[in-house]
């Protein structure tokens, strides 16, 4: 469940915008996705056997199994378009979580001077197999990191932090709450978060059984079990709620908040998120 902290979070009153409805401004901004292909010739790595989470203890699934995991993601690369007329070219963007790179090469492409960190160091390897754009003026930089453990960047250094489905990794509320503290400390004033990631679907069967499973196992509302193809958990997921995403937006000004529909690689019907905000104020 949601850390009773949160219980009364609303979104900063200088926003103007609540977080529960869409902007027909933010709607107008599309959705790129790339191409992709699947290379095991399946729809997707992990079989679809939910009942079977319910005998083991998601607790113990945290975040640090991303070190080892040969996964595709669920969706295609979402790529942060939204970002284009809100940033200018030199400034300096973190891609946290960055996978192959996709993101962190559409920035580069913005005349962004880009560093994409991942804990995964083949998801590093694959992502520096990028030519650069003959557009760029910068070329993306990879690390191997744990952004929530390893100093990435200097504190206030960082003018976008970009989280493109990152906090949906971080199944305990601790971290999800500590990687946002982190790419706060790490922004500018003025700087922007770009936040795209996975709502709740309690309305949808196949979720609402997922999150009952996980739930009766320890874990937090929206989080449930993906699993291999012998049936075991491979890793704890989270979909987010409307009041974790006023948590999100509560330290700035919301310049575009937008929901949208897209399809997972086997077919299910995911409700996304985006969101960019402006750091007005700088932590105590």
């Amino acid at each position: 469940m949601l850390s009773p902290a949160f219980a009364d979070v609303r979104p900063a009153s200088a926003m103007g915008v609540d977080i529960a409805l869409e902007s027909r401004e933010s709607e107008a901004v599309p959705i790129h996705e790339n191409g992709w292909t699947d290379p095991t010739g399946r729809a997707e790595r992990v079989a679809d056997r939910d009942e079977a989470a319910g005998h083991f203890p998601l607790t113990t699934l945290g975040y640090h199994c991303w070190r080892e995991l040969d996964y595709l993601p669920a969706t295609r690369d979402l790529l942060p378009v939204a970002l284009a007329e809100h940033v200018r070219a030199g400034q300096r963007a973190l891609d946290v979580g960055c996978h192959h790179g996709a993101a962190a090469v559409y920035l580069a492409s913005l005349g962004l001077r880009v560093l994409g960190v991942d804990i995964n160091p083949r998801a590093i390897e694959a992502a520096r197999q990028h030519r650069p754009d003959a557009a760029s003026r910068y070329r993306p930089e990879f690390i191997v990191a744990d952004f929530l453990r390893d100093r990435v960047a200097a504190a206030g250094s960082i003018d976008v932090v970009v989280l493109n489905r990152f906090l949906t990794c971080l199944p305990a509320v601790d971290d999800w709450q500590d990687a946002l503290s982190r790419a706060l400390e790490l922004l500018t004033e003025g700087g922007l978060i770009y936040v795209g990631d996975f709502l709740l679907m309690p309305a949808c069967p196949h979720n609402r059984r997922r999150y009952q499973l996980a739930h009766a196992n320890g874990g937090r509302w929206g989080n449930f079990a993906v699993l291999d193809d012998q049936g075991r958990p491979s890793f704890v997921a989270h979909h987010h709620s409307v009041q974790e995403l006023r948590r999100m937006v509560s330290p700035y000004r919301v310049l575009c908040f937008r929901r949208f529909s897209t399809r997972s690689r086997h077919g299910h019907a995911s409700r996304m998120f985006e969101l960019i905000g402006v750091n007005e104020r700088r932590p105590v």
